[in-house]
């Protein structure tokens, strides 16, 4: 049987940051785009934070475990002990990413903040930390058949701001035709200088 077609299976993003950063909403509003009309922001406690994701899917106040209660879903966690496979999108009602900034060094907080208190069952997409549209780009693709073994994974792409300045980020990206999908607008908020971001 061949996996769920992108119109069937929801992509669940659970908030779990305090405010909602320049950052943050620039990877929402990407992973939103990569599964149009099906996304779900779970965890959302602020009025205001509510009012603008609502610009990129659906909003609740609770958590995915109790707004999915009785659905077939997957959390995709880094320390899940079975990876995601296109059979897995067989049935399945949603998929759950963290909405989490990552650190340099990984803390496990997908498990400690959702996988820990779910029912739910979890799935890893390989032992690299990637951003959460970089997570929901690799999810969509292994729900139209790709194995997560033949998707190339950048890591730790440098961003030039000038010269003799530069950023790593330490995470990974998909890569396509030789390129790493980096979040759309985050170099430009990257190489702003700093008295702009904070207009």
């Amino acid at each position: 049987m061949s996996p769920l077609s992108m119109k069937e299976t929801l992509l669940v993003v659970e908030h779990c940051e305090k405010g909602l950063s320049e950052w943050l909403t620039l990877e929402y509003r990407h992973a939103a785009n990569i599964w149009p009309r099906h996304t779900l922001f779970t965890n959302v406690k602020s009025p205001a934070t509510a009012a603008k994701l609502r610009a990129y899917g659906e909003v609740t106040r609770e958590k995915a475990n109790d707004h999915l209660a009785g659905h077939r879903c997957l959390i995709l966690d880094p320390k899940a002990a079975a990876p995601l496979t296109p059979h897995d999108f067989t049935g399945l009602y949603a998929v759950i990413i963290g909405g989490i900034l990552g650190y340099k060094t990984p803390r496990g907080r997908t498990k400690a903040l959702i996988s820990d208190h779910s029912s739910f069952e979890t799935r890893h997409i390989g032992s690299i930390q990637l951003t959460i549209d970089g997570a929901a780009f690799v999810a969509k693709a292994i729900a139209l058949g790709m194995k997560l073994e033949d998707i190339e994974i950048a890591y730790e792409v440098e961003i030039t701001h000038n010269p003799v300045h530069s950023t790593v980020l330490p995470f990974g990206y998909p890569v396509i035709d030789g390129k790493p999908i980096i979040t759309p607008g985050l170099i430009e908020y990257l190489t702003r200088d700093e008295e702009t971001k904070k207009t």
